[in-house]
């Protein structure tokens, strides 16, 4: 029986391995976020701000028996993107590691395993084109940035230890996830939700045409378990991906059929400048269609990432990386993106959070 602690498990990538985990037999799972969970879930529970090192103490200092550990948590600032360069996001991302492997290691003395989360911002994604198709094995890109400082601490602690880590690098994340700044699939649902209550066609308000990836939550779900468990994962990167690219212009009209509207050529504009002033139709949306009343900025907290994502005022900025390493390792599962679109958007509806 092994004992897995999900970190930031109501985030996209957490929340699908909390489901992932509690459906496995030989899985004991534990979740922690700052909120308590709004569904329901067969895992223990601790509520915990990580930032808070005496909190984390006294949450994390009797946690014992645990074996792995998910490490999904990240602090964003308002400004994200702006945010993704600045020393101090560094300094608090590092610290909110280290508050939880430090306490953890302490109380857990047969911990085998960390994961933990990074992404194309690795790869200087975030300030511009990288080097096509990005590898693991690429030299790193001008600072700040946190994923190096919490790899370069992890690397240095695990030496000589019993416990391994494995790194992965994803695309583009999607799943279900109320609150987090960095899950498109809301936006774009909220975006769909709005035009139609306007009575207007769907038109697509990003930028040039252009390939990108993206991973489905799910699938690196399956990845932490395989991670967990396989020593060819121990202490190593791998990107992964769904195992396709996908263009925006071809999803849109997923999405129209989707929502029961039209398409319209494309409009290119600045959801964050628009979108924060149509919290009042969101709320008639919400009250029209009988959907769980959540708050408008916490079921879309940054528009300004959607437009980061759809490429809106951005020159062609390619994404792509090579998971050819994933795949020898032995890890091969894989996703159709569009399809994967189509059934998180529909799941949302499911769950009465998007109107259908």
């Amino acid at each position: 029986m092994k004992k897995i602690l999900i970190v930031g498990a109501l985030g996209a990538v957490g929340r699908c391995a909390l489901e992932h985990f509690e459906n496995l037999v030989d899985w004991e799972v534990v979740g922690t976020s700052r909120r308590k969970p709004d569904f329901l879930t067969t895992a223990s529970w601790i509520s915990a701000d990580l930032r808070d090192r005496a909190d984390c103490e006294a949450k994390f200092g009797s946690l014992k028996g645990i074996t792995h550990i998910v490490y999904t948590a990240v602090y964003e600032k308002a400004d994200v993107t702006r945010g993704w360069s600045e020393s101090d996001h560094v300094r608090i991302n590092l610290e909110m590691l280290q508050n939880v492997v430090e306490i953890v290691e302490s109380v857990s003395p047969d911990l085998q395993h960390i994961t933990l989360m990074q992404g194309t911002k690795a790869y200087g994604g975030h300030l511009g084109p990288f080097r096509q198709p990005a590898r693991e094995s690429d030299a790193r890109y001008m600072g700040p940035n946190f994923y190096y400082d919490q790899m370069d601490w992890l690397a240095q602690r695990q030496k000589d230890k019993a416990w391994s880590w494995t790194i992965l690098r994803p695309q583009i994340v999607c799943g279900i996830a109320l609150g987090s700044p960095l899950n498109i699939i809301t936006a774009i649902g909220v975006f769909a939700a709005v035009s139609r209550e306007y009575n207007m066609p769907l038109r697509f308000p990003g930028g040039v045409q252009r390939i990108g990836e993206a991973t489905d939550a799910r699938l690196i779900a399956k990845a932490m378990a395989w991670a967990g468990t396989h020593p060819n994962a121990a202490n190593q990167v791998f990107n992964i991906s769904n195992g396709d690219v996908y263009v925006w212009e071809n999803v849109w009209p997923k999405v129209a059929k989707l929502f029961g509207m039209e398409m319209a050529p494309a409009h290119p504009f600045s959801l964050a400048r628009v979108m924060p002033e149509n919290e009042p139709i969101w709320d008639r949306v919400v009250k029209k269609h009988g959907l769980v009343a959540n708050k408008y900025k916490e079921i879309v907290p940054s528009w300004q990432f959607a437009d980061f994502l759809l490429g809106y005022g951005q020159r062609p900025n390619p994404h792509h990386m090579s998971t050819i390493k994933l795949r020898q390792a032995g890890f091969a599962d894989c996703i159709d993106s569009e399809d994967m679109f189509v059934e998180i958007l529909s799941e949302l509806q499911r769950r009465n959070i998007l109107p259908s």
